[in-house]
C-alpha cells in the first residue's frame, strides 16, 4: 500500500506517523517523546506530525522551538528538518534554520507546541525559501526519493526529468510557472518549458533555443520573439525547481527535445462528445501504465487506439510518434488537426468493428486499404514474435452501448449488426457479442493476439451472467486496474464503476477475481475493490427453482394496486398452483436489487421468465432472496457485484428475521381490492401476507386469508423482529381507527378491510398531505432500522455477497 493510501485510512496522529515512518523505511528511530519535544526523529532527520492539515510554515515554526531548546542545550541536531500531515510534506536543511537562532528580535514562545503567529510571522521570510513542499497525491514518489537519498548522500536529490515523466513534469510547470508569467500565450509554454529545463541555473545547456533563460541577480527573465516575461510570483518557481532536477540527463536531452510537439497545455473544454476521458483520469491511467509495463513503455511500446474520438487519452503521451490514432468519425480527425492534438502521431479514418473483415472472420487489410502499412508491419512482427518486433499496447476508451439499449446517452441503435458480432454469435460468444467495447476486445484479441490491451469499461464482462461465454475464451492475464465513479465521465448516466483494466492477451488464464484500486470522482484513492468471476449456477438467481404456471387466469399489474397498461404481448398472465403471490425478482445484482425486487398479490407483467410464484413451501426462500438484495444499499462502486447462494447454514432465525423484515418492507406490495380493471373485466385479489388477525388490529370486516398468521404461529421471533410486529400491529390499529375520505379510499381502492401494508402506509401518509393529522412512524422506523442493522452484516457472513 502506498503512503497517499496509507493517510487516506488514517484515524488518528499516530496512525499518520506510522504511515511515513513505513514508507521511509524509517529504523533507529524516536518516536513520541514524553516530552512532547519529538515526532519522529533519527540521526539525520527529525519530523514534527499533524494529522490535521496545517501550513508547513506553522509546522516548522514548532519544529524549530523544540529544535532551538536542543541546540541551546547542545545536542547532535540531524541534517533534515521535516514537517507532514495528511496530505503533503515539507523539507529543509538544517543549516538553513540554524541563524534563526542568533536573532534575538524573534520572539519564541515558551511552549512550543502553542507557537504564536507573530513567530510564524518573524520566521517565514526567512525559510520560505529553503523547504520544499511535496503534496503526497501527486510527488509522493519524489518526497520519499528526497529523504532517502537525502540520508544516503548527505544532501537532498531533486527528481530527474525523464522521457517517461516529461508530459506530466510539463503539466506541473504550467500550473507553477507558466501560469505567473504575465502575457505568455499557451502556445508558447512548451518553447519556455524548455529553455528553462536547459539550463542549469547559471547557463544554458542546449543552444539554438527559441526562448532564452536569463538571470536578474536571483530573478529568473524569459525572452521569446524579441519580448522579456517576467513571474508575477517567484513561489511556484521555488517549489518546482526544488523538487525536480535540472537540466536532464544529457543523455535524454535531444530526445526530450523532440518530444516538443506533445507538449500542449491541456484545457477539459478543448475535448468535445459524451464519452471523453477526463484528463485526470488519464494521468491516473499513465501512473498505471508506467507501474505495470515499466518505467521506459512510452519508448517501447507502440501505441493503437482505434476509438480516439478527439484524442485526450493520447495527449499525456509523451512519444506521439509511437502512436496510431484510429477513429469511425471523419470529423474528429477533423478536430485534432485543427487543434493540433498529438500532430506527430498517425491519424486515419477505420471502422474497427467492420472494415477489413471477410465473410470467414479473417482480417484482410487489403479489403480497405485504410490502415497504416506501418501499423500492419508492426502488428505482422508481433504475430510473427520476430526477434525486434516493438510491443504493442492497445489504449482506448471504446462506447459502452448495447444492441438492446436504445435510450438515454448510452443508446446506440443497430450495434449489434458489425461484421466482429455476428462472428462473435457464430463463435458462441452468446449476449456478449451485443456489447460494443467487448465486439473491440474480441477483434483485437484475434487480431494482434500478443498484445496488451488498456482499456476503460464497464465491469459486467468480468463478473456479470450474461458473459459467462465470453469469459470462457478471454484467457488474458490480468495485470492490474483501477475502477473510478461513472459520474466521473460526461454524458453516462447511472452510477457505477468505470473499469481501467490492463491486461496481456499473449497469456492463458482464465479470469478468477481481480483486484482494482478505487479512485472517486476526483481521482483520490479510497481503498481496493475484488471483482469475482464466478460460474452462473453458483448465483443467487439460480438458488429457488421457478413453480410452472397452469392454466387460471391472473390480473398483470405494475404496481400495488395497478394493472398493466398494455392488453397485447403481455409477459405474464398466468397463475400457479398453490400459490399465495408473485415475486418480482428481476437480474442477479446490486444494480437491479433496489428498483426489481417486490412482492405483488397477483403476477407483476414485465416479470424476468416468469417472475417466482410464491408457496407455502418457498416462503422462507422468498423472504430470505427479498431481504439480502434489498438489504445492502446500492452505490456506484458495489452496482454490479453479483449475489451468491449462500455458503453457510441458514438458521431458523435469520429466515424467521428475514419474513418479517419482508412483510413490513417498503417494496411488500401485496394488496386487496375490488373492481380492478384490466381487459375489459373487473378483477378481485387477495392479500394472504397480513400476520395479524382481525381482532389485534380491530378491523370491522372478515380477512379473506388468514394464510400468514397461521404461518407464523409455530415461529420463535428474535427481539428485534417481535418490536418490529409490536410497531407493526400499532400502524395497523391506526389504519383502523382512521376515517378517510373518499379521494383516499378511491385512490388506494380501500374497498375491502384485508388491505396491504402498502396500503396502508399510503393511506395514513395521504391523511397528513391533505391537511389532517400527521401520523407518526418514527416508532415503527426504530425498530425496524434496528432489525436491518442485525440483518445486514449477515447477508456478508453467510455468503449472499463477497
Amino acid at each position: 500500500m502506498s503512503l497517499y493510501q496509507s493517510l487516506q485510512t488514517a484515524k488518528s496522529e499516530e496512525d499518520v506517523k506510522d504511515a511515513y515512518i513505513k514508507a521511509l523505511g524509517l529504523n533507529f528511530l524516536t518516536k513520541g517523546l514524553s516530552k512532547g519535544w519529538v515526532d519522529i526523529r533519527t540521526d539525520e532527520i527529525w519530523f514534527e506530525a499533524k494529522e490535521t492539515l496545517t501550513p508547513p510554515v506553522a509546522m516548522f515554526a514548532q519544529l524549530l522551538s523544540y529544535v532551538k531548546v536542543a541546540h541551546k542545550r547542545g545536542d547532535q541536531i540531524p541534517p533534515f528538518l521535516g514537517v507532514f500531515d495528511r496530505e503533503k510534506s515539507a523539507l529543509m536543511e538544517t543549516r538553513h534554520a540554524l541563524p534563526l537562532f542568533k536573532d534575538k528580535d524573534i520572539e519564541w514562545s515558551t511552549a512550543a507546541s502553542q507557537v504564536s503567529k507573530a513567530t510564524i510571522k518573524q520566521i517565514q521570510p526567512y525559510i520560505e525559501a529553503h523547504f520544499v513542499v511535496y503534496k503526497i497525491e501527486t510527488h509522493e514518489a519524489e518526497f520519499i526519493q528526497a529523504v532517502k537519498t537525502g540520508i544516503k548522500e548527505g544532501k537532498f536529490i531533486r527528481s530527474p526529468i525523464t522521457p517517461d515523466n516529461l508530459k506530466q513534469v510539463f503539466d506541473n510547470w504550467v500550473e507553477m510557472i507558466g501560469k505567473e508569467l504575465d502575457g505568455v500565450d499557451e502556445v508558447d509554454y512548451a518553447l519556455m518549458f524548455f529553455a528553462d529545463i536547459m539550463h542549469d541555473g547559471k547557463a544554458k545547456v542546449v543552444e539554438n533555443l527559441p526562448a532564452r533563460l536569463v538571470y536578474d541577480g536571483e530573478t529568473p527573465l524569459f525572452m521569446l520573439g524579441g519580448k522579456t516575461y517576467e513571474l508575477a510570483s517567484l513561489a511556484g518557481y521555488r517549489r518546482f525547481w526544488a523538487i525536480y532536477h535540472r537540466p536532464p540527463e544529457s543523455e535524454h536531452r535531444d530526445y526530450l527535445l523532440a518530444r516538443r510537439d506533445s507538449l500542449i497545455p491541456l484545457d477539459e473544454r478543448s475535448f468535445k462528445g459524451a464519452y471523453y476521458t477526463p484528463l485526470k483520469v488519464v494521468d491516473k491511467a499513465y501512473d498505471l501504465l508506467a507501474k505495470t509495463l515499466g518505467k521506459n513503455w512510452q519508448q517501447k511500446y507502440i501505441v493503437w487506439d482505434m476509438c480516439c474520438g478527439v484524442g485526450n487519452l493520447e495527449v499525456k503521451h509523451s512519444n506521439h510518434r509511437n502512436i496510431f490514432m484510429s477513429t469511425l468519425d471523419q470529423a474528429d480527425l477533423n478536430v485534432m488537426k485543427a487543434s493540433k492534438t498529438c500532430v506527430a502521431a498517425t491519424h486515419f479514418q477505420y471502422d474497427y468493428l467492420n472494415d477489413d473483415i471477410d465473410d470467414f472472420g479473417n482480417i484482410d487489410y487489403s479489403i480497405s486499404n485504410k490502415l497504416p502499412k506501418d501499423l500492419q508491419l508492426a502488428i505482422a512482427d508481433a504475430k510473427s514474435k520476430k526477434k525486434d518486433a516493438k510491443k504493442i499496447l492497445v489504449l482506448i476508451n471504446p462506447p459502452y452501448a448495447e444492441a438492446a439499449n436504445t435510450q438515454g446517452n448510452e443508446g446506440k441503435t443497430d450495434v449489434s449488426r458489425t461484421n466482429i458480432s455476428s462472428l462473435m454469435s457464430n463463435a458462441g460468444y452468446g449476449y456478449a457479442a451485443r456489447e460494443l467495447f467487448v465486439q473491440f476486445m474480441a477483434r483485437v484479441q484475434k487480431e494482434i493476439p500478443t498484445a496488451t490491451l488498456a482499456m476503460f469499461s464497464k465491469l459486467k464482462y468480468v463478473n456479470a451472467p450474461n458473459f459467462e461465454q465470453f469469459r470462457e475464451r478471454w484467457t488474458a492475464k490480468y495485470l492490474g486496474g483501477f475502477v473510478v465513479p461513472s459520474k466521473a465521465f460526461d454524458g453516462l448516466t447511472g452510477n457505477f464503476p468505470i473499469g481501467f483494466l490492463v491486461w496481456d492477451t499473449s497469456k492463458n488464464q482464465i479470469i478468477s477475481e481481480i483486484e482494482t484500486d478505487v479512485l472517486n470522482k476526483e481521482t483520490d484513492w479510497l481503498g481496493v475493490k475484488k471483482f469475482y468471476n464466478l460460474p452462473n449456477d453458483s448465483f443467487l438467481s439460480e438458488w429457488m427453482p421457478r413453480l410452472r404456471k397452469n392454466d387460471q387466469d391472473a390480473i398483470p399489474l405494475i404496481n400495488a394496486i395497478t394493472p398493466s397498461t398494455k392488453t397485447q404481448n403481455v409477459r405474464n398472465t398466468k397463475w400457479s398452483d398453490d400459490a399465495i403471490g408473485h415475486f418480482f425478482c428481476n437480474g442477479n445484482d446490486l444494480q437491479n436489487s433496489g428498483t426489481m425486487t417486490a412482492l405483488f398479490a397477483s403476477v407483476h407483467s414485465i416479470g424476468h421468465a416468469g417472475g417466482y410464484f410464491v408457496v407455502k413451501e418457498n416462503l422462507w426462500q422468498t423472504a430470505v432472496i427479498f431481504a439480502v438484495r434489498r438489504l445492502i444499499s446500492q452505490t456506484w462502486l458495489n452496482d454490479r457485484d453479483q449475489f451468491l447462494q449462500p455458503t453457510e447454514k441458514i438458521t431458523q432465525a435469520f429466515k424467521n428475521d428475514c419474513l418479517i423484515w419482508m412483510l413490513f418492507n417498503g417494496s411488500n406490495l401485496t394488496a386487496s381490492a375490488n373492481d380492478l380493471e384490466w381487459n375489459g373485466k373487473k378483477w378481485s385479489i387477495v392479500n394472504h401476507f397480513i400476520p395479524f388477525t382481525e381482532t389485534e388490529v380491530k378491523a370491522r370486516k372478515r380477512f379473506e386469508s388468514t394464510f400468514m398468521v397461521d404461518y407464523l404461529k409455530d415461529k420463535t421471533f428474535s427481539k428485534e423482529a417481535k418490536a418490529v410486529l409490536d410497531a407493526g400491529r400499532e400502524v395497523w390499529r391506526a389504519y383502523f381507527a382512521t376515517d378517510f375520505e373518499r379521494k383516499i379510499r378511491t385512490e388506494l381502492k380501500l374497498n375491502r378491510d384485508d388491505v396491504g401494508w402498502y396500503q396502508i402506509r399510503k393511506a395514513l401518509e395521504a391523511v397528513g398531505k391533505d391537511g389532517g393529522s400527521e401520523f407518526d412512524f418514527s416508532p415503527f422506523k426504530a425498530v425496524y432500522d434496528a432489525l436491518s442493522e442485525k440483518l445486514r452484516p449477515q447477508v456478508f457472513e453467510l455468503g449472499f455477497l463477497k
